[in-house]
């Protein structure tokens, strides 16, 4: 499909790629050797200035970026709106760190993959996934997903959808599991060996 550009090309920063398009401008994350963090700018195409800078994104969308300051006696995870300006802050359990995370579509609700301890897998990391509030960061558990950090595929919200799925991958079975915030359980579907993950409904 033929496009027609909106205005003059635009020269990125030396070591910098664009992670996610904002309200607010660019999030341009830094091009670093492997295993080293990425430092992360907020970056305005227009005016060629940084506005903000942060470390340790772990999730943005077009008006909230989610963001893991050092850890102190807690970890924490900070989620700024851009839209207000308003900074939420959600506290992990004790020794249990965010690992990666996802906006629900609306912005009101962050899915957060949380590391806790040793899963007893070959020394895997145990992890589960737990759903913050925005604003608030009110933290809830779902339920039936702890598991060595190897099995956690991936997770994510279906378009204009407030149900959180992902898929968890064992020895014996590929399952994809459902949960809409306030159920006490998972719904879950095992896929099978002919069948495509992003094929499977559950609900």
């Amino acid at each position: 499909m033929a496009g027609k550009a909106l205005g003059s090309r635009v020269r990125l920063p030396g070591g910098y790629l664009i992670d996610t398009a904002t309200s607010r401008g660019l999030l341009l994350s830094g091009v670093t050797p492997h295993g080293s963090a990425p430092a992360y700018e907020l970056w305005n195409p227009t005016t060629r200035d940084v506005t903000r800078k942060f470390s340790g994104v772990i999730a943005a969308s077009a008006s909230q970026i989610a963001w893991t300051p050092p850890c102190a006696a807690r970890c924490l995870v900070r989620v700024l709106d851009m839209r207000t300006g308003r900074t939420t802050q959600i506290a992990l359990v004790t020794r249990g760190s965010a690992a990666r995370g996802v906006f629900s579509p609306d912005g009101s609700m962050l899915a957060l993959a949380v590391s806790i301890g040793n899963g007893g897998n070959g020394g895997a990391t145990a992890i589960q996934l737990e759903v913050a509030s925005i604003p608030g960061g009110r933290l809830a558990v779902v339920p039936g997903t702890w598991a060595s950090s190897d099995a956690l595929s991936g997770f994510g919200w279906p378009a204009a959808d407030d149900s959180l799925v992902a898929e968890l991958s064992f020895v014996t079975k590929v399952q994809v599991v459902s949960w809409r915030p306030g159920s006490s359980q998972l719904a879950a579907v095992v896929v099978t060996p002919r069948q495509k993950p992003n094929e499977v409904v559950v609900g």
